[in-house]
């Protein structure tokens, strides 16, 4: 019996765009849609639509709701988000993460989810047979295909945040947990940022899940 795959039509008819501040389904976010569907339906075994609809408001709120990969800052070129993050470092205190490696790259975040460090860039890599190939080019990253692959295979695997567990400890058959499971990507489920109007960014990424699911469904 072949594995179920998303019906894109019905999801294209039923666009959450309401429960998304009024954003429509553009052509350039259709592309970013379809290259994570490809990503899930490629995936043998995993079914649960509650997975992938928190996957695709993770990328969401990761790009703006562009549903394009970006660079950290939605910067539009390599030296735009090294100056961004290295002006954000030092505004915070912090060490500047995007000091470029000898090989002259900056391993700022990139991606449908802001993939950071060197050390992710080779362990995505490893993990998908790639070598050191997303470390050397760490570009690649912007590909949709690419980072379609490090968003699915990342949150069902536990990547990103180890600790936190994977996307079955979030939705399974007892529980959903759509506010909790922020905590596989970043631990800032309860920060309320000037843009979230009060809202926590658990919640905001949660009602977009929420959404998600509403319309998605397989053929």
């Amino acid at each position: 019996m072949s594995e179920p795959i998303v019906d894109r039509a019905h999801f294209e008819a039923k666009f959450p765009s309401a429960k998304l501040y009024g954003k429509t389904l553009t052509a350039d976010r259709k592309q970013g849609f379809n290259a994570i569907f490809d990503s899930w339906d490629a995936v043998e075994s995993y079914d649960s639509l509650e997975w992938l609809a928190y996957e695709l408001a993770t990328a969401w709120h990761e790009t703006g709701g562009r549903m394009q990969p970006v660079r950290e800052g939605f910067a539009t070129s390599d030296a735009g988000a090294y100056t961004a993050v290295t002006k954000y470092c030092k505004a915070q205190g912090i060490y500047n993460y995007a000091t470029r490696h000898t090989n002259g790259n900056s391993y700022y975040g990139r991606g449908y989810v802001q993939l950071t460090h060197a050390v992710n860039y080779k362990k995505m890599g490893e993990h998908f047979g790639l070598g050191d190939a997303l470390y050397a080019n760490p570009d690649k990253v912007l590909d949709p295909h690419t980072g379609a692959k490090i968003l699915i295979h990342g949150m069902m695997d536990g990547l990103f945040r180890p600790s936190k567990g994977t996307l079955l400890d979030y939705f399974n058959g007892s529980s959903q947990k759509w506010f909790e499971a922020r905590d596989l990507i970043n631990g800032d489920k309860d920060k309320k940022p000037a843009w979230t109007g009060g809202k926590k960014v658990g919640t905001i990424i949660a009602d977009y899940g929420k959404a998600f699911v509403s319309v998605l469904r397989y053929k």
